[in-house]
């Protein structure tokens, strides 16, 4: 039995005791006095509870010395009595507030995005998802992160965890098993992927992604089961050549990759195509042609499964005879405002889906 449960039994049986043996005395001091209404353990113990709890109904009452001072003692008692039950409640409304401040009760997110790590790459892709309506589960080592991560985002949309990251049963409250992708955003990329191979053991299902410094460390966390690996110096140095010789087409992709925040922005966007998708069976092109006319929207890919039904394949500006199939992923590039017409389109929201059906 665990020690503060044992304390908890003692001193509840101490104080018993001594009610016990002060009703018994109250007894035995009244219950031969003329005036006395007290002539029995139970109404000895009917006069303590009253008094007690503060109810006081006065129509038992001590008369002798004696008695009146053992009134006295059960009357302070019930100022403490209160005054623990006061202190209790507080103390469990305040743990109970804590506790779901910092994420202890857990989440109910599902599809949703699982960020490991806080820091200020971490916090740019939060930024840029929640711009995309999509939910964020984060966990932070750091309990200042927690308030700090609060006021940045609604609570609707981002859940915060604060918790240490080797405890991987704590991150089970971020419900990593139904979230689509789970980006972990240490800033060593050693502790990224011992991470990484401890993190899957536990939780198979979901996507990782990382943001690697080391580009060369690819196909080490390819082989540790990295679903996506972006290198980050590969990138910034790919957009710094692009901004050299072409830099039109440099603010244009940044400006692409970007969530859409303004309804004249434009947004590359990914949606699913499910059985309510108006293009499910239909050649490329004829998407491609509606799209554009109809909706001002550009078709600029398909991601497609291999023939096993698992690995997607991105395929640009596909061939005209392909068919768009149950699962596929359509690429489009489409204006902020137009977003919301798009899923009603599609019957699906952007983004990829943790289970398609």
């Amino acid at each position: 039995m665990d020690n503060r449960i044992k304390k908890y039994i003692i001193w509840g049986g101490l104080v018993v005791a001594i009610f016990v043996i002060l009703d018994i005395l109250l007894v035995f001091v009244e219950k031969d006095l003329p005036n006395s209404n007290i002539h029995s353990f139970a109404d000895a113990v009917w006069y303590m509870v009253v008094t007690i709890t503060s109810v006081g109904y006065g129509d038992i009452v001590p008369v002798s010395t004696v008695g009146k001072g053992i009134g006295y003692f059960f009357i302070f008692s019930s100022l403490i009595v209160l005054g623990i039950l006061i202190s209790s409640m507080s103390t469990n409304i305040s743990t109970m507030i804590e506790e779901n401040r910092l994420g202890y009760k857990g989440t109910n997110f599902d599809n949703h995005i699982v960020c490991i790590g806080w820091n200020d790459f971490s916090h740019m892709v939060v930024n840029e998802v929640n711009q995309a309506s999509r939910k964020v589960a984060i966990v932070t080592s750091k309990k200042d992160n927690v308030e700090l991560i609060h006021n940045l985002y609604s609570k609707k949309d981002i859940f915060v965890l604060f918790a240490d990251y080797d405890n991987l049963d704590s991150i089970a409250k971020t419900n990593p098993d139904k979230a689509s992708e789970v980006f972990i955003g240490f800033e060593d990329d050693t502790d990224t992927l011992l991470y990484v191979i401890n993190f899957k053991k536990k939780y198979p299902k979901p996507n990782i992604v990382v943001a690697i410094k080391n580009h060369k460390l690819r196909e080490t966390f390819v082989t540790a089961g990295v679903k996506y690996i972006v290198a980050r110096n590969e990138i910034a140095s790919k957009l710094v050549a692009s901004y050299i010789f072409e830099p039109d087409v440099a603010d244009l992709n940044i400006d692409l990759l970007g969530a859409a925040v303004h309804d004249d922005d434009f947004d590359n966007q990914q949606y699913i195509v499910t059985k309510d998708n108006p293009f499910l069976n239909k050649n490329y092109d004829d998407a491609f042609v509606k799209l554009k006319l109809k909706y001002n929207i550009v078709l600029l890919g398909i991601s497609k499964h291999d023939k096993n039904g698992g690995n997607l394949k991105l395929l640009v500006n596909a061939r005209s005879e392909t068919v768009i199939e149950l699962n596929d992923y359509l690429i489009i590039m489409v204006a902020g405002k137009s977003k919301k017409r798009v899923e009603r389109l599609f019957g699906v929201t952007e983004g990829k889906l943790c289970c398609a059906n």
